[in-house]
């Protein structure tokens, strides 16, 4: 064997056991899912889990880190692109997608929101962050739901189009008559 981490089987095992956390992730909430349970899912045993995670919890961040590095934006790219290009990311693996928007069973949008700021910071401030990620994340709970029937450029689309408030525009004038500004 060649050392864990570039080995064929190694990652193979690995792969499995993240996989089946996830399947088990979408009926159990995470302090219900056991090591046990795993290993005989994954059809390994616990010495093989525990060279790879201490326990459930790092599994999934592991799973969640592994997701957020293979679909980091480059940093020269616009905003729009770098949504779809997530949204796509999300589109592609629907197991992660299902957990994070509508069980909310992982950190992945904390970490989300954290590289948004970062980010961003030149051009929006932390509440302006604060709403636009909450939104974003809403509409994607919805999609998610849904059963994404919507493709990430379309879903794109919409996103920017309610970000801009195109067709809220004839409100304004309503929300604010007879406010004094």
């Amino acid at each position: 064997m060649v050392g864990i981490k570039n080995n064929r089987r190694a990652r193979y095992t690995k792969k499995m056991i993240q996989e089946t956390v996830l399947d088990l992730l979408e009926d159990n909430p995470i302090n219900n899912i056991t090591v046990t349970e795993v290993c005989k899912k994954a059809d390994v045993n616990r010495t093989t889990f525990y060279r790879y995670y201490e326990d459930i919890y790092q599994c999934v961040d592991d799973i969640e880190m592994e997701f957020l590095e293979s679909n980091e934006p480059p940093e020269k790219i616009q905003p729009v692109s770098a949504i779809e290009g997530l949204l796509t990311a999300f589109y592609n693996e629907k197991k992660l997608s299902n957990l994070v928007f509508v069980e909310g069973k992982t950190r992945l949008l904390e970490k989300l929101q954290d590289a948004m700021d970062q980010n961003g910071k030149e051009f929006i401030n932390q509440y302006q962050s604060a709403y636009l990620m909450a939104g974003m994340q809403s509409i994607m709970k919805i999609w998610v739901k849904n059963g994404m029937k919507e493709t990430p450029h379309e879903l794109t689309k919409i996103i920017i189009k309610i970000v801009f408030a195109d067709n809220l525009q004839p409100m304004r004038k309503f929300l604010t008559s007879g406010s004094k500004e």
